[in-house]
């Protein structure tokens, strides 16, 4: 990332923040394993949460910035430890530690289960620029699960696409993907028609033979 680059990231945000901080959690999204839950996936959230909504909203800025930034495919608690990232970095940084509270639950909203409170405003804004993503076009949406898919290569592909399956049918179960009216207009309809055509696709794939006949 170049001074420009650095530069308008930092603009963009609703608080103030360093460039050093910036560097820092921008490092934890260049790890190797990683193929979507990049620093181009926080970029997108950025774009998203400007589509949602022109408040200013530090919290839910802040939160955005460090949501994946402790990512573990295989982990159980990344969004814990991510919530436990931005309050060590944000305290190194000295952000006030009234923002850090407030945007620290915020990251929990993003486990996306059916178990996680999503009761603010804020919350439903960072879920809802997470889960973007789902309602972008075709070929956006496809990139992406098969950045996805690369992050779990290590999985073979049946047993992939079962636990895959399970994740995409969860979304299609909810009366709606989307938290916000905004999100709901912008990216509902599409979210549904992707996650249909992916969930047709994995299925197929889960059907095949494994073995030669």
């Amino acid at each position: 990332m170049d001074s420009r680059d650095l530069l308008n990231v930092t603009s963009r945000l609703a608080f103030a923040s360093s460039q050093t901080l910036i560097e820092r959690v921008r490092a934890r999204y260049a790890e190797p394993h990683r193929r979507y839950h990049t620093w181009a996936h926080v970029i997108a959230c950025l774009d998203a949460r400007d589509r949602i909504t022109s408040a200013s909203l530090p919290e839910v800025d802040l939160a955005l910035l460090f949501h994946d930034a402790v990512y573990d495919p295989f982990g159980a608690d990344n969004e814990a430890a991510s919530a436990e990232l931005l309050v060590e970095e944000g305290r190194r940084a000295w952000l006030s530690d009234r923002l850090i509270q407030r945007a620290r639950p915020l990251i929990a909203a993003t486990r996306h289960g059916s178990e996680t409170a999503i009761d603010t405003e804020e919350a439903c804004i960072v879920v809802d620029a997470d889960l973007s993503i789902l309602g972008a076009d075709a070929p956006t949406f496809d990139a992406y699960e098969r950045d996805v898919r690369q992050e779990y290569a290590r999985v073979a592909d049946a047993d992939y696409a079962a636990g895959r399956s399970a994740v995409l049918k969860s979304f299609l179960e909810r009366p709606a993907i989307y938290t916000t009216l905004t999100g709901r207009r912008l990216w509902e309809a599409h979210a549904r028609e992707n996650l249909e055509r992916s969930l047709a696709a994995l299925q197929a794939l889960t059907a095949l033979p494994t073995e030669p006949v």
